[in-house]
């Protein structure tokens, strides 16, 4: 960097993004001054993998620290403050005011130094803070956030002292559900609140329902499609409680409230920086409309390259790599953040739920888009390697055009590599057909000879070409479509009709269906089904060829029942 004197350069936050920026910016600029301010006691720690340090599978949050003060300083030569927050900036002045805690416990902790920083540049990496909603005694003492090393130590220290027995967890997604996995690890009676009417609301209901299951299965109770409206503390004569809308009140020793996140823009705002929506905003480089300053991780709005618009991704991949290119514009080198498509995915027990891009709910926001889906219940390797087990793998895309819009797969093992295919397929611009003709790695303990992959895209398309049309499960439940308006056709085995069948529906097994065509009446419209699809595309195949109208029930029987169908394609309440 050519300048007359180094440049002074203030990072205001740890963790990812700040740290990726300053450990960045000095491997490219060995004479810039560098400054991270920290508001925590920790520099640089893993925050996702604090619900596991709960649980125990982490054993201890000292395997969380990625790295330590006196390291940063002895190899990147950084000048670290922890227990130092932003309190102010200065734009006129180019100088932020930041208040030092005396007390290692830090901010509200003792007493305060307020001081001034010069800043050439200004990095905010300030993060997101817990959504806390608005219920009558959720400030209780009993009630807990589950966000930083500290949050994790406050509640390990209050289940000992307290010898709480009883959890509620409000709120159903990432961070709630790692939580009551690992409560119930603790040996606590959990229960998780979601006002939503399935937990991990980001994806199709069908899909997180084996989730669901393995909640109950673990004796985890799950309510889902209520709010908690008053919280009441446990006291020396009576249990803590919780109350809620469309249910009895529930005991609960101990609360943890992940019901969400919020950037943090206060800041921002009052120094005149622009604040969208759901985060501050940047341009491709992560400047601010202050362009002397940055800003990365949680806080701020960046490109969904699928959704078409700018949204806050609260996940540490994005804010690593923000943190990195704010470092690389700083250092005068062009590198553009060419923006997110959400990659997710979340654990539950023995149970995988991995997401990309968009879910079918986010997709119908999107006017003028048509879309379609197709799943597929593939093994996670070949199924004659012992230890096969099943996978589901759903697909959306664009209808015209074929290009990829989002996936989801679920299933006990594997679903972080059929998740990571689709995020690379996305990323690359892809269309369904492309997934047909990828080459992706094979022997029978990793894969099948027709990947998982390959055969979502197979499947998706046969409906691009033409060759089949497909309905859901859901579009039944939800009175999308009729029932009533098709001839159901079972083309299994008498044996699994018998076993159990869509309401109505005849049964003609496909070895039998080409010499009993004349069981089926043409005027009808006929949704032909199978167990998985597979039986039920080849029966459309041969009806359609024949002059019937036909459409093939996406997923199969499997899916009517992974989905909380019954029978007759209604929705069953989750067992609690």
């Amino acid at each position: 960097m050519s300048t007359s004197r180094p440049k002074n350069i203030v990072i205001a936050g740890g963790v990812a993004g700040g740290m990726s920026c300053a450990t960045r910016l000095r491997r490219l600029d060995e004479h810039a001054n560098i400054t991270v301010i920290e508001k925590g006691p920790y520099i640089s720690y893993a925050n996702c993998g604090i619900p596991y340090a709960l649980g125990g599978v982490i054993e201890s949050d000292v395997k969380l620290h990625v790295t330590n003060p006196q390291k940063i300083e002895s190899w990147f030569n950084v000048n670290v403050r922890t227990n130092t927050e932003l309190v102010s900036i200065d734009r006129a002045a180019k100088t932020v005011s930041v208040r030092h805690w005396q007390s290692p416990g830090g901010p509200g902790d003792g007493e305060s130094q307020v001081s001034t920083l010069p800043y050439d540049n200004l990095i905010l990496a300030l993060g997101a803070e817990p959504l806390m909603p608005p219920i009558e005694g959720v400030h209780s003492s009993h009630v807990f956030n589950l966000i930083t090393i500290p949050d994790l130590q406050h509640i390990q220290q209050y289940i000992r002292t307290t010898k709480a027995h009883t959890a509620v967890v409000i709120g159903g997604a990432f961070i709630g559900l790692e939580a009551a996995e690992n409560l119930q690890f603790l040996g606590l009676d959990v229960t998780v609140v979601e006002h939503s009417a399935h937990i991990f609301p980001i994806a199709d209901a069908d899909m997180v329902r084996p989730l669901e299951d393995e909640l109950v299965r673990y004796k985890v109770k799950l309510l889902t499609s209520t709010s908690v409206t008053k919280i009441t503390p446990p006291t020396s004569d009576l249990p803590g409680m919780l109350y809620l809308t469309n249910h009895d009140p529930l005991q609960a020793d101990i609360v943890i409230v992940a019901a969400g996140i919020r950037s943090r823009t206060s800041i921002p705002a009052a120094a005149g920086l622009a604040v969208g929506k759901t985060g501050v905003s940047v341009n491709e480089f992560m400047q601010t409309s202050d362009p002397c300053i940055y800003a990365v991780g949680d806080m701020v709005e960046t490109y969904h390259r699928v959704l078409g618009q700018n949204v806050r991704l609260a996940l540490a991949g994005p804010a690593n790599r923000q943190g990195r290119l704010a470092a690389d514009h700083i250092a005068g080198r062009k590198t553009v953040y060419r923006g997110n498509i959400g990659t997710a995915i979340c654990k539950v027990f023995g149970q995988t739920i991995g997401i990309v891009g968009l879910s079918r709910k986010q997709l119908d926001t999107i006017p003028g888009l048509k879309h379609e889906f197709v799943t597929v219940h593939p093994p996670n390797h070949a199924g004659y390697y012992p230890g096969s087990q099943k996978l589901v793998v759903r697909v959306h895309f664009d209808r015209d055009t074929g290009h990829l819009l989002g996936g989801q797969v679920t299933g006990p093992d594997g679903a972080d590599k059929q998740t990571d295919v689709l995020a690379v397929a996305i990323t690359a611009g892809m269309s369904v057909e492309d997934l047909e003709h990828l080459e992706l790695a094979y022997a029978p303990p990793f894969g099948s000879a027709k990947d998982p992959i390959n055969m979502v895209g197979f499947v998706a398309g046969n409906v691009m070409r033409g060759d089949v049309e497909v309905a859901h499960p859901a579009d039944f439940a939800t009175g999308r479509q009729m029932l009533g308006d098709y001839l159901v056709l079972d083309v299994r085995s008498v044996g699994e009709f018998e076993a159990g069948h869509v309401a109505g529906a005849v049964n003609i097994p496909l070895g039998e269906l080409r010499d009993r065509l004349s069981e089926l009446d043409k005027s009808r419209k006929i949704l032909s089904y199978c167990m998985v699809g597979y039986r039920g595309y080849v029966a459309c195949r041969i009806l359609k060829q024949e002059g019937f109208e036909v459409t093939n029930l996406d997923g199969g029987y499997r899916a009517v029942k992974m989905g909380g169908y019954s029978d007759d394609l209604q929705v069953v309440p989750l067992r609690q």
